[in-house]
């Protein structure tokens, strides 16, 4: 049976701990997700206590209608609620919004407590709940807890939102949540057991940031489509004597991972149907039927497997079957195509964190940068204190390959997932879930929310991508920006196959970013380095069968 720990197997050895702590699970098995992503970024503020709403703070000035009116009920004793969420995690929006909510609710004051980092933040939130939960947060971002969300909600950590969000909403004009939020993207909230455990606020991808007048100059009048392109415009800027593209390689924010799942996904997904938990499996239940028995492969349709749950044990039976070549011509082209890009990446890449990487592409130095939405208030707020120094910039998707190949059939989906995913607390303490219960009902009305978009990109922090709440706008020149995001579907790399399992060995994932670099520098030939990767996942992929004593059988226990 799936292990307790199976999230961790299944977000892809090169996400390693990169991916997004922004970003969602899906269903608590898709390993496409970018299901627990750090926030490695240097450039953002560096609060790293907590900060409380006392309810006395001055009004915003936003004079938007948001619809809220008070509801007519019987007045409670003083309360404080918290919501935890990270670092510039839409913190100045998210204060406003406490502030407008204490003034219709005047008994009751929304803390919004704000963590350092994702590791305090699910260490935390595990050790007060394991104690009994009276100390813990009551608002939460549910993937960042450290485990599955059918695993947390199943202790009762989570409560189950299946009935609140069928409820009429009182500050949207009686509007439920499942119809204030864009319905497309409900699949996520659900876990594996059929029960929904949160609410999406936006959407979170990744993609190029370029700076167009460095572009220019080097003779490139639109972004690359194609890589064949990318690399033509690379060459370009190189000679042009600026670092063509910055990214970060480093342990803790190695976004090369996400190029790697996004081709493994491009080059595998038509095998996804036979890893997902099917009729008869042990691991079986009628919601997980119901969602899996629709999911058929189709090259035109990249939302073919959305909500899908997957089968660790039918991934690795996959993975032992030797359907896909690890050492084949698709993954030959994936790192041949990775390696001439590492050609063009500022010097010190394998060391240098993302925050430094940032630095260089801010400072005009570097004319492109790999990284995700959640940039885009950033760098909105750092071009305004450039002042002349300000530069036009873009952004445009990871590319297709120029001539179709079979080896790569459609097109690369990427990431692109909802990003904030909103959960409460299970408390006993049933004034408390209350209260959680209608401050989420109140920041997910259209007027609320917008200004909690729009406070948190005029602050410069955290944004995502795209709100999911309807009636949300963002200004044409935000949009712009997070359209080089938006892809169709989301990749569902099945990370066992060529990345192994890193949760059998301590030492493999920086393993396998030493064999990559040993190829980077011609220490390695593609053939021998390939072989050695294989070698490495088999490895792994062996010791995790044997310790978790599973028979490749999906239809025992386990």
């Amino acid at each position: 049976m799936q292990n307790k720990k199976v999230i961790a197997l299944l977000t892809t050895t090169v996400l390693s701990a990169t991916l997004l702590a922004a970003c969602g699970s899906n269903n608590d098995a898709n390993s496409g997700d970018a299901a627990n992503t750090t926030n490695d970024k240097s450039t953002n503020a560096t609060n790293t206590g907590s900060t409380s709403n006392t309810g006395n703070s001055t009004d915003t000035g936003d004079s938007t209608d948001t619809g809220n009116t008070a509801t007519n009920e019987p007045a409670k004793p003083d309360k404080t609620i918290t919501f935890s969420t990270i670092t510039n995690y839409y913190t100045a929006g998210l204060q406003t919004a406490a502030d407008d909510y204490h003034k219709l609710h005047p008994e009751t004051t929304v803390n919004i407590d704000i963590v350092s980092d994702n590791t305090t933040y699910q260490t935390s939130f595990q050790a007060k709940m394991a104690a009994g939960g009276d100390d813990a947060p009551d608002i939460v971002h549910a993937n960042l807890l450290g485990d599955s969300p059918a695993n947390n909600v199943k202790k009762g950590f989570l409560l189950k939102l299946d009935d609140l969000v069928k409820k009429p909403n009182p500050y949207n004009n009686g509007t439920s949540l499942w119809d204030g939020i864009n319905a497309d993207y409900w699949p996520y909230a659900y876990t594996a057991d059929g029960n929904i455990f949160m609410l999406p606020f936006d959407l979170v991808g990744t993609g190029f940031f370029f700076n167009k007048d460095l572009f220019a100059k080097a003779g490139i009048a639109d972004a690359p489509a194609t890589w064949e392109d990318l690399f033509a415009d690379l060459q370009k800027l190189k000679d042009s004597g600026v670092i063509p593209l910055a990214m970060s390689q480093a342990t803790g924010s190695d976004y090369e991972g996400w190029m790697v799942s996004a081709f493994l996904d491009w080059s595998t997904r038509q095998y996804v149907p036979e890893t997902l938990v099917q009729a008869g499996d042990a691991r079986n239940t009628p919601q997980v039927e119901a969602i899996n028995a629709k999911v058929k492969y189709d090259v035109n349709n990249p939302f073919f497997d959305i909500g899908a749950v997957a089968d660790t044990e039918r991934q690795l039976a996959l993975w032992k079957s030797g359907k896909y070549d690890a050492q084949g011509p698709a993954e030959q082209k994936t790192w041949s195509t990775l390696k001439e890009l590492s050609k063009f990446l500022q010097p010190g890449y394998a060391t240098m964190k993302d925050g430094d990487a940032y630095q260089l592409f801010i400072a005009g130095k570097a004319a492109a940068y790999w990284n995700g939405s959640w940039q885009v208030g950033q760098i909105l707020k750092d071009q305004k204190s450039l002042g002349d120094k300000a530069f036009q910039w873009g952004t445009f998707k990871f590319p297709d390959f120029a001539t179709p190949d079979p080896n790569f059939p459609g097109h690369p989906r990427g990431i692109l997932v909802p990003g904030h995913q909103l959960s409460v607390t299970n408390k006993k303490d049933k004034d408390t879930v209350e209260r959680s219960e209608d401050f989420l009902q109140f920041l997910y009305s259209p007027g609320e929310a917008q200004k909690v978009f729009t406070d948190t990109i005029n602050a410069g922090q955290f944004v995502q991508g795209p709100s999911l709440v309807k009636g949300v706008t963002l200004s044409d020149e935000v949009n712009s920006y997070l359209e080089g995001f938006k892809v169709a579907g989301n990749m569902t790399a099945i990370a066992l196959l060529t990345g192994g399992n890193p949760s059998a060995e301590p030492n493999a994932t920086a393993e396998m970013k030493s064999l990559e670099l040993q190829y980077y520098n011609d220490k390695l030939s593609l053939a021998d380095y390939l072989k050695k990767r294989a070698d490495l996942t088999k490895k792994t992929n062996e010791q995790y069968i044997k310790d978790n004593k599973l028979d490749l059988d999906p239809k025992t226990n386990p």
